[in-house]
């Protein structure tokens, strides 16, 4: 069954909102000069609130300084880290990374290393567009957590076509940057796990 992952949380409500609806992953973007930009305590107080089964995603690239800190897999959150680090640059160690691009897919990655395709930041691609999309992401080897784009009323077709290991939205399930929406977000979670 395709994962489901809600990114860009910045507020309590909607963390919760999105661990009710269902979501198998909840991601908190620590890249600062970003609309969903959380610091770093206020992330891990934020993932505090997914309980056991839900993981917790950090999302940085080369502008985040210092070590992120990791639970280690499943063990218990109560050392305030994370479960896993998404990052859209060189990610060194390969241990409980998802290694981000946006376009293209990465190479030089493990075959078992999940690797998140994304599209260009801020765009609005049109039919076809996310359809080439979708087909490039179904030609990767590696697990696929696919997004760019993906909305309540797009993402059963998206994993019809790319057959990903998860789908990751943000943007899709808002009201405004930030903010989610918690009947999109229901929404989501919905169609994507009938589509899988």
């Amino acid at each position: 069954m395709t994962l489901v992952k809600i990114c860009g949380l910045t507020r309590e409500q909607d963390v919760d909102a999105a661990v009710a609806a269902g979501a198998d992953m909840v991601g908190f973007v620590l890249v600062p000069d970003t609309p969903r930009y959380v610091e770093l305590d206020r992330a891990r107080a934020l993932a505090a609130r997914a309980p056991t089964g839900v993981r917790t995603v950090a999302v940085v690239d080369a502008s985040v300084k210092g070590t992120v800190p990791l639970t280690g897999g499943d063990s218990p959150r109560s050392g305030g880290g994370f479960d896993l680090v998404q990052r859209y640059d060189d990610p060194g160690d390969f241990r409980h990374t998802i290694v981000a691009a946006r376009g293209e897919p990465p190479t030089g990655v493990p075959d078992d290393v999940p690797v998140m395709l994304d599209l260009a930041y801020g765009s609005r691609p049109d039919a076809a567009a996310l359809h080439k999309h979708w087909e490039r992401a179904a030609r990767v080897s590696n697990p696929v957590m696919l997004g760019g784009s993906l909305d309540p009323d797009n993402v059963a077709g998206a994993i019809a076509v790319a057959r990903p290991w998860a789908v990751d939205t943000s943007r899709g399930v808002e009201s405004s940057p930030g903010v989610k929406d918690h009947d999109r977000v229901r929404a989501f979670v919905r169609n994507a796990k009938a589509a899988s």
